[in-house]
Formats: C-alpha cells, sequence, structure tokens
C-alpha cells in the first residue's frame, strides 16, 4: 500500500485505459514524446510523469523540459551528459543492472549500470551538478524468482548510501516492472509482494523514500 503504481504506457497506450488511470491519480512511466503528450492530454501532471527511456532523443529530452517533466532515468554517461545539456534541472533516477538471469526476457544485459559504475555516474553528475533524486531497476520480463526483486532492492540501498557519500538526498525508488499479470505464470503478483515488502521495510524503512 506504501508504493504509488506509474504505469507504463507502451504496455498499452490506449486512450481510454490512460484517461482511466490518470482520473484515479496514476503516475506515468513514458518512453517518448508521442506517450508524454498521450498522458498530458487530460491534464496529468508533469510531477506525475517518468521519462524512462534508456536511449533518449536529445530533441525529445528538450520537448519533456519544456513540458515541466523533470524526472528521467539515465545509466551511463553519454546519457548524462545529453541531459546536462539538454535538460539541465532534470531530476535523474539512476537505473541499475539486475541479476535477471530468472526472467523470460533479459533486460540487463543491455541496460542498466553496475554498483562500480554507479558511483562513476554519480560522481560525474555532482561534477555536472545535475541533481540525482533516486533509483530504478528492472528484474526483466516474466521474472520466475521473487527473490530476484530482495537482491536488486538491497543493490538499490547501496547505490543510495552511496549517493549520500557523493553528496545527494535521494528520495525515489522505482522499484521497476516485471509483475505478471497473469494467474497461469510460475511467479504471481501475491509471490512478489510477499518479498518485496520486508526488503522494502529492511532496507528503506517506511517513509524513508518515495517508493
Amino acid at each position: 500500500p506504501h508504493v504509488i503504481p506509474f504505469y507504463a504506457v507502451k504496455c498499452k497506450d490506449n486512450r481510454a485505459i490512460v484517461n482511466t488511470l490518470a482520473a484515479i491519480g496514476t503516475g506515468f512511466d513514458c518512453a517518448s514524446k508521442t506517450e508524454i503528450q498521450l498522458v498530458q492530454g487530460p491534464g496529468v501532471s508533469p510531477e506525475r510523469i517518468i521519462y524512462a527511456n534508456p536511449c533518449k532523443q536529445v530533441s525529445q529530452i528538450k520537448y519533456a523540459a519544456s513540458n515541466g517533466v523533470q524526472m528521467m532515468t539515465f545509466d551511463s554517461e553519454i546519457e548524462l551528459m545529453k541531459v546536462a545539456r539538454a535538460h539541465p534541472k532534470a531530476k535523474l533516477v539512476l537505473h541499475i543492472a539486475t541479476d535477471d538471469s530468472k526472467a523470460v526476457c533479459c533486460l540487463s544485459v543491455k541496460f542498466g549500470a553496475t554498483l562500480k559504475t554507479s558511483r562513476l555516474l554519480l560522481e560525474r553528475a555532482k561534477e555536472l551538478n545535475i541533481d540525482v533524486i533516486g533509483v530504478s531497476f528492472h528484474v526483466g520480463s516474466g521474472c520466475t524468482d521473487p527473490e530476484t526483486f530482495v537482491q536488486a532492492v538491497s543493490d538499490a540501498r547501496c547505490v543510495f548510501d552511496m549517493a549520500t557519500e557523493v553528496g545527494f538526498s535521494m528520495y525515489l525508488l522505482d522499484i521497476g516492472c516485471g509483475f505478471s499479470g497473469s494467474k497461469n505464470t510460475k511467479l504471481n503478483i501475491e509471490e512478489v509482494i510477499s518479498v518485496i515488502n520486508p526488503a522494502l521495510e529492511k532496507f528503506f524503512p517506511s517513509n524513508s523514500v518515495e517508493r
């Protein structure tokens, strides 16, 4: 109950679904200018949007900036530099790699910063005077092992501690996707919840972060 949902628009960009979720206060995970436009159509405030494309076009970063969208993810120095030039007031979320070997579709092979790289990126962001407000991760689509979420939350805690040492005051933990909407999968949502909630309380005690 303490986790605020952000709907990944790329999952199903149906206008009726977006409008319904907007009306009940859901946040939105957008991967493009088109998705940001769709979400802002029914009046969703920029604070309820995170631009979460791992490889963003500079023109679309500028579009996000001009429309008040500040939260966006990054996992490399290339992305960090693009944001520094096109949207210096952005509030960045560092996307970290996870062990997604138990997922049907693995993503960390292509996306996500390692713990070692995370420190270097945080230090670089500090040099550029770009604010980093939190950590995100994705355990891969069709995750079959709930312990993957526990390890990812633990790793996120490590990155939060790194950020404190570097001089950032992080307050956002994006626990990503990978949840199944089907009852006929190896890992259902109830099993995921049963490990995520204790992990959050252990590594991120109540009210210490927005989740």
